[in-house]
């Protein structure tokens, strides 16, 4: 990529993890109360459950994450600890089969934990 076309998806990508970050910050209090299924979407949901019946911004959420996130690979930035990572950790860990997984509640106060410490 030219070194413009870099310097314009970056800022483009930066906006793009702030206003993740910003939806994160506002519905992560609420999913750490209420166990909402933030973590469940089309690509992780380990119970088959109809798109209909998740949570309405996790598809959303999802696809922000992960565009962010191979929008970083795509332009050489680090993918590990970023806001799009550690939302796409929290939902592996919510469908994975491990028996000692966090619930909801306790994956959505530990990235709120994170993300709120972010500088």
């Amino acid at each position: 990529m030219k070194r413009d076309r870099v310097a314009e998806t970056e800022t483009s990508l930066r906006a793009a993890e702030a206003r993740l970050k910003d939806v994160l910050l506002a519905v992560l209090p609420e999913v750490a109360v209420s166990g909402a299924s933030l973590f469940t979407n089309h690509a992780h949901n380990p119970h088959g459950l109809p798109i209909a019946k998740l949570w309405p911004q996790a598809e959303a959420l999802y696809s922000d994450a992960l565009a962010c996130l191979e929008t970083r690979a795509a332009i050489g930035l680090p993918t590990g600890n970023s806001t799009s990572q550690l939302f796409l950790a929290a939902c592996e860990e919510a469908a994975s089969s491990n028996e000692h997984r966090r619930g909801p509640r306790k994956l959505a106060a530990s990235l709120l934990e994170r993300l709120s410490h972010e500088g």
